[in-house]
């Protein structure tokens, strides 16, 4: 599941309370993995908006194959 443009695996989620504040993350073996050590991981949806941190793409979850 990476990046459609870029091929990057690297993503990262805006928190839906604070825009400024976001969540980074991965995709391996096509599941999002969160680090450990950030405290509780956000809860990600097929429908939650995602942004590549290599890009400018973003888009849904279910967007990604």
């Amino acid at each position: 599941m990476p990046c459609p443009v870029c091929r990057s695996t690297s993503f990262y989620l805006k928190d839906p309370d604070d825009p400024y504040e976001t969540t980074d993350f991965i995709v391996q073996d096509n599941t999002p993995v969160f680090p450990e050590g950030e405290g509780e991981a956000p809860e990600l949806t097929a429908e939650s908006q995602i942004y590549c941190n290599t890009c400018s793409w973003h888009g849904k979850l279910a967007e990604l194959k």
